[in-house]
């Protein structure tokens, strides 16, 4: 299980664009610490039940609590200023809950806590692709053929245009 912690305070439309990345690419949670955002819940709720899957989206206002409360997790800080992702990737898939946490500021609190700081790039990034390409490495791509379970609509893939086609039950 991969929950994702976002440490800061991101606006409505940057909590979604997170939570539909970390989802897509296969995160089973995400938690933010921010006052809770009925309208972020719903927009999740309601994906997950067109699309499948069953994603949560969590608040805290304490992220160093929800660390605390994760015992059995361990603890990745993305940043461009660790270990790289590649030197590392493979320890990761050897435990089966991690929090991958990423902040809107550099936070060295965060950074101490945390039992592996891993290097995304060496270059300035957004969180979105941090998690991204954190979970893409993580899954050696795998991700990209995911299947949620329950969903209602699924693509179909074309070579021109846009295809949606609903699943039928039974």
């Amino acid at each position: 299980m991969i929950a994702i912690l976002v440490i800061g305070k991101p606006n409505c439309e940057y909590c979604m664009d997170m939570g539909l990345a970390a989802r897509a690419f296969g995160a089973s949670s995400i938690i933010f610490t921010t006052p809770k955002n009925s309208r972020v819940v719903r927009y999740f709720k309601g994906l997950s039940a067109r699309w499948g899957g069953n994603f949560n989206v969590e608040f805290t206002n304490d992220w160093r609590k929800e660390l605390d409360d994760k015992k059995n997790y361990k603890v990745v800080y993305l940043t461009r200023f660790g270990v790289p992702i590649r030197s590392v990737e493979s320890i990761l898939r050897t435990y089966k809950n991690l929090v991958v946490v990423v902040s809107t500021t550099d936070n060295k609190s965060a950074i101490r806590r945390a039992d592996f700081n891993v290097s995304i790039s060496t270059q300035p990034h957004t969180n979105i692709s941090a998690i991204s390409v954190f979970l893409h490495e993580f899954y050696s791509g795998r991700e990209l053929a995911l299947h949620f379970e329950n969903a209602r609509y699924k693509v179909v893939p074309a070579a021109r245009g846009m295809r949606v086609a609903r699943i039928k039950k039974g």
